[in-house]
C-alpha cells in the first residue's frame, strides 16, 4: 500500500543518475501467451491515457477497449486480457501496441517497486526478514544486470518479463514485512571484480547447489556460482519427490517436441551428470539397444509443459523403466543454481544476516549500492538512528543540533526515535520516496530520507530542522488536522513563513497534495505558511497547536 509522504519545499539542483543503485525497468507483460484484445481501467485516482509518449494526458474515467493502434497509460491501471480474463494491476507507465501477432504490452516502473513485486511472488510474508532481504538483493541484482528478455524483431523493447522465464511478479498489495525487507536493502546488489554478478535462485537445491556452467555453459567464468553442499536446506526439508510417467505418454511428448526417438522405449539411461550429481544427458533406448540422446533440461521442460511443472521438479534424480512406466525419484525443486530459498530461510532462522546468506550462496561477491561501498550502515546517537552508505560522521553534529533545535521550537509531548536515512544518490532518493528530484528531503512516519550530502551542501542545517519539525508536528496530528495546517505550522516554526497568496482551504489542500510543478508546490506552501502565521497572530501558538488533535474550528479557516 502506497504511503503518503510529507515533502519539503526546498529545490535541489541535481540530475538523476543513470544507475545510482536503481532505475526504471521495462517489463513485458502477459509474456507467456499472445494477447489480441484488452481492456484498460483505472484502479485509483490519477489514471490517464495518451495516444503518444509526448501527447496530452486524458483522465481514464471509464474502461477502454483496445485492440488496434497504439496507446500509453499511466497511474493506477488494470489491464485485462479479454480472452483469458487474466489481469495485471500496476502503477507505472504502460505502453501498448498492436502487431500482426497480437498486442505488445510493456510496463515501466521503478526498480524498487519491481523488486518488491518479485519478492512478493517468490517469497512469503511470514519468512524471517533476513531471508526476504537476501531474496530482495538477488532479485535487484538480476533486474539491474541487463536484459533477460529478448522480444522478436519489430516488437516493443523490454528487458524483463512477468513470468518465471525471468522472475515471477505479484503486482498487488505488498505486505509490510516484504516492503520493509526491500526498503532495508534499497539499491544493494552483488558485485564481483567491479561488475554486477550474474545471479539466480531456486526453491530448493536438494542439499547441493549447482554450478552455473553446468546449466548455462556461457557462465564458465562465474566462479562465484560454483556447486557446493548446502547443509541448511536439508535441515528444513529434504524435498524428496517421486513421479511416474507411462512410456507411451513419454513417447507422445517426445514426438510432439520433434525429437528423434525409438519405435518403442525399452529403457531410459543417465549418461552424464554434473559435479552436483544432477542429470545432464540421458539416452532413450530402443529394444535393440539403439540409443537416442536427449538433454535432461529438455526432458524436464517437455514433461513440465505437457503434464505440469510439479512432475519432474529438478534434474537431481535417479530414473528407471519398470513395466512400461518411467519412474523418477529425486530431490529439490528448480535448477539449483545460486541462492536456495529453503536454505536461506533456514539460515535466517539460525540468525544469519542477509549479507551472510548471499555470501554463502555466491562465494566471493560483495554487497553494496556500488562496487566501491559496503552497502547500508547503521549507527545510533541518543534517540537518533542514522542509516547511510559510507562514512557520514561529519554530519552527526549537524543532525544532533537540528534535533535539539526542533525540540526547542516544538516541545514534544511524547518520545520519538527518528531514523535519518542519507541517500547515496539522487536515484536512490527517488526510489525510496517516490518523490521528484527537486525535493531535498522527504519524511514518512519517523523516517527522514535526505538527498546525498553533496546535494544538500550548505542547506544541511535548514533541511534537517525542517524535517525534524515535520516529525514533531505529525506526532500530534490527528485525522482532523488538514494538510495546510500541518505544512503551514512547520513552515512557520522553521521561520519560513513569508508572504503568500490567499487561498481557500479546500483549494490549498488540493494544491498541497497534488502539485503539478515545483512552482505550484512552492506557492501552496507559501500560502499555507501565511495562513498559519495569521492564525498564530490572532489566536496564539498554543491554540493553533491544539488544532492538530481537535481539528480547526468551524469558520476559522
Amino acid at each position: 500500500m502506497k504511503a503518503v509522504w510529507l515533502l519539503t519545499l526546498l529545490p535541489a539542483l541535481a540530475m538523476a543518475q543513470s544507475d545510482g543503485g536503481g532505475r526504471d525497468v521495462t517489463v513485458a507483460m502477459f509474456a507467456t501467451h499472445a494477447v489480441h484484445a484488452v481492456t484498460l481501467a483505472a484502479t485509483g485516482e490519477g489514471a490517464w491515457t495518451a495516444t503518444c509518449a509526448t501527447c496530452a494526458h486524458h483522465p481514464l474515467t471509464t474502461p477502454i477497449h483496445f485492440a488496434k493502434g497504439e496507446i500509453f497509460a499511466g497511474g493506477p491501471v488494470r489491464v485485462t486480457d479479454d480472452a483469458s480474463k487474466e489481469t495485471r494491476n500496476a502503477t507505472g507507465l504502460w505502453h501498448l501496441r498492436a502487431t500482426t501477432n497480437g498486442i505488445d504490452i510493456v510496463l515501466s516502473l521503478p526498480s524498487e517497486r519491481y523488486v518488491a513485486a518479485v519478492v512478493a511472488a517468490e517469497g512469503s510474508p511470514s519468512e524471517k526478514p533476513q531471508a526476504l532481504e537476501a531474496l530482495a538483493i538477488v532479485a535487484r541484482t538480476y533486474a539491474l544486470n541487463g536484459r533477460h528478455w529478448k522480444p522478436r524483431a519489430g516488437h516493443l523493447p523490454a528487458e524483463l518479463c512477468d513470468s518465471t522465464q525471468c522472475q515471477a511478479m505479484h503486482l498487488g498489495r505488498i505486505s509490510t514485512s516484504i516492503e520493509t525487507a526491500v526498503r532495508s536493502s534499497t539499491g544493494e546488489t552483488m558485485w564481483f571484480h567491479g561488475r554486477r554478478a550474474e545471479v539466480f535462485f531456486s526453491q530448493h537445491c536438494g542439499g547441493e547447489t549447482e554450478a552455473a556452467a553446468a546449466v548455462w555453459p556461457t557462465l564458465r567464468t562465474a566462479k562465484y556460482l560454483a556447486a557446493h553442499p548446502d547443509t541448511f536446506c536439508i535441515r528444513r526439508d529434504k524435498a524428496a519427490w517421486h513421479t511416474e510417467v507411462p512410456t507411451a505418454q513419454l513417447m507422445e511428448i517426445a514426438h510432439a517436441e520433434g525429437w528423434k526417438i525409438p519405435a518403442q522405449l525399452a529403457d531410459l539411461r543417465v549418461t552424464r551428470r554434473s559435479p552436483s550429481h544432477r542429470v545432464l544427458k540421458l539416452d532413450l533406448v530402443d529394444q535393440d539397444g539403439t540409443r537416442f540422446p536427449v538433454a535432461a533440461s529438455s526432458l524436464r521442460l517437455a514433461i513440465g509443459r505437457a503434464l505440469g511443472w510439479n512432475r519432474v521438479r529438478s534434474d537431481l534424480y535417479d530414473v528407471a523403466v519398470r513395466n512400461d512406466i518411467v519412474v523418477f525419484d529425486g530431490h529439490g525443486h528448480g535448477h539449483g543454481v545460486g541462492l536456495c530459498q529453503a536454505g536461506a530461510s533456514e539460515m535466517a532462522v539460525q540468525g544469519k544476516s542477509a549479507r551472510e546468506i548471499v555470501e554463502y550462496y555466491f562465494t566471493g561477491v560483495s554487497v553494496g549500492v556500488t562496487s566501491n561501498d559496503a552497502g547500508w550502515q547503521q549507527s545510533s546517537n541518543g534517540p537518533l538512528r542514522i542509516r547511510s552508505v559510507g562514512n557520514d560522521t561529519a554530519y552527526v553534529a549537524a543532525i544532533q543540533h537540528a534535533w535539539a533545535e526542533a525540540a526547542k521550537r516544538f516541545p514534544m509531548q511524547k518520545t520519538l526515535t527518528p531514523e535519518i536515512v542519507a541517500a547515496p544518490s539522487v536515484e536512490i532518493f527517488r526510489q525510496m520516496t517516490a518523490s521528484p528530484g527537486w525535493l531535498l528531503a522527504a519524511t514518512r512516519g519517523n523516517t527522514v530520507v535526505l538527498q546525498p550530502w553533496s546535494i544538500l551542501r550548505n542547506q544541511v542545517d535548514s533541511v534537517l530542522l525542517h524535517e525534524f519539525l515535520h516529525l514533531c508536528v505529525e506526532s500530534e496530528a490527528g485525522a482532523k488536522a488538514p494538510l495546510w495546517l500541518r505544512e503551514g505550522l512547520v513552515e512557520y516554526l522553521a521561520g519560513d513563513a513569508q508572504s503568500g497568496e490567499t487561498m481557500r482551504a479546500a483549494s490549498l489542500e488540493t494544491a498541497l497534495r497534488n502539485p503539478s510543478t515545483q512552482h505550484e508546490s512552492q506557492q501552496a506552501h507559501a500560502a499555507a505558511a501565511a495562513k498559519v502565521r495569521g492564525l498564530v497572530g490572532r489566536y496564539g501558538i498554543t491554540s493553533v497547536r491544539g488544532w492538530l488533535a481537535s481539528g480547526v474550528p468551524s469558520g476559522i479557516a
